[in-house]
């Protein structure tokens, strides 16, 4: 002991494990104990040369000597905290999502992240003097991680003993097996985002005048001629070609009607849209189906076109939530219980538009 105020010194502390050591080693007599105490300082220090100055009445019992200590190096009073203090550190004392399913040490023993977290909060609850309520137990609740929250029971904790034992009694690998799945879905989630983000991006936005431009093109104000004596049995039809501007009637001419040929039913045709099937998969009503979902919908519109019709060989992403493929669905609305012929849902509903 130098006596010095050097921060690694603590002079009560040093008179404790004095005594100590003169238990432990069996020595009662003044004499004996004032002979070993300067052993214990440092050579030249402060502490030895305040020993060596003492007075007989300060040496003549070890109470007076105690007295004599005290007096040039008093206790240090510590500044106690305050209930409001403590309440503040129990609400800043958060576990970390990131050491969920981790071990950690405390007391020099090896233990669970929220174990060590369950200890330290009881700690800090019984400071602040309120172990056996409720209070603020919802609040700290509250900012536990998500993986720990689905594990305790949806109750009302009496005391804060009662909170932190249920923590405590969590069980470690099945946290470390629920953080893994939440880490993945995390990961999963960020992907299906940045290639939902690339695929826009690469997707150049129409032209709003464009649009309405094609749109215009495709409209007529020109009603068509009514045509007069159909042929029967023919392969031939009488078309207005021109009009006799003498006489106002029209000149007819001959052209060869095209016969549509019907819709064969082929096996390549089936495995075409089994392929179309697998390629554009049917996602759940999920946030991560949703994602999904919109990320198939910028990659059909990048290769086919907002405007394109959808046909067999196009496909179409089917909205998440709705009647799989080939359930006998309606093919208006994607639900059961009737087909699109007799469909309840009107034909402008949003339901149907987004099928």
């Amino acid at each position: 002991f130098h006596g010095d105020g050097r921060a690694s010194e603590n002079p009560a502390d040093f008179l404790k494990s004095f005594n100590r050591a003169m238990r432990q080693q069996a020595v009662t007599q003044l004499n004996d104990k004032l002979e070993a105490y300067g052993d214990y300082l440092g050579t030249s220090s402060q502490a030895e040369t305040w020993f060596k100055a003492l007075t007989s009445a300060d040496k003549a019992t070890w109470t007076a000597f105690v007295t004599a200590f005290e007096k040039r190096w008093p206790p240090v009073v510590i500044a106690e905290k305050t209930k409001a203090e403590y309440e503040r550190e129990l609400l800043e004392h958060i576990l970390p999502s990131a050491e969920v399913g981790k071990k950690t040490t405390m007391y020099d023993r090896e233990c669970w992240s929220h174990v060590a977290w369950a200890a330290k909060t009881l700690q800090f609850a019984t400071s602040a003097g309120i172990e056996q309520g409720t209070s603020m137990i919802w609040q700290v609740r509250s900012k536990l991680p998500d993986v720990v929250k689905d594990l305790l029971k949806d109750e009302e904790y009496k005391t804060w003993t009662e909170f932190t034992k249920a923590v405590t009694e969590l069980k470690g690998s099945r946290l470390a097996e629920k953080q893994e799945q939440k880490t993945k879905q995390a990961q999963e989630l960020t992907t299906l985002r940045a290639d939902l983000a690339r695929v826009q991006s690469r997707a150049s936005p129409q032209n709003p005048i464009a649009a309405l431009q094609s749109q215009f093109n495709k409209m007529s104000v020109n009603a068509p001629a009514p045509s007069t004596t159909p042929p029967t049995n023919s392969a031939f039809a009488r078309v207005p070609a021109a009009f006799n501007r003498q006489s106002q009637q029209p000149v007819y001419s001959r052209q060869q009607i095209t016969t549509q040929q019907p819709f064969m039913i082929t096996e390549e045709g089936k495995n075409a849209v089994r392929q179309l099937i697998s390629a554009l998969p049917h996602h759940p009503d999920t946030a991560t189906g949703q994602i999904a979902y919109a990320a198939q919908l910028a990659q059909w519109n990048a290769k086919w076109g907002e405007n394109t019709r959808v046909t067999q060989e196009t496909g179409y992403p089917l909205k998440p939530g709705t009647a799989a493929v080939a359930s006998s669905e309606c093919f208006a609305c994607g639900t059961h219980g009737h087909n699109g012929r007799n469909c309840p849902i009107p034909m402008d509903h949003a339901e149907r538009l987004s099928r």
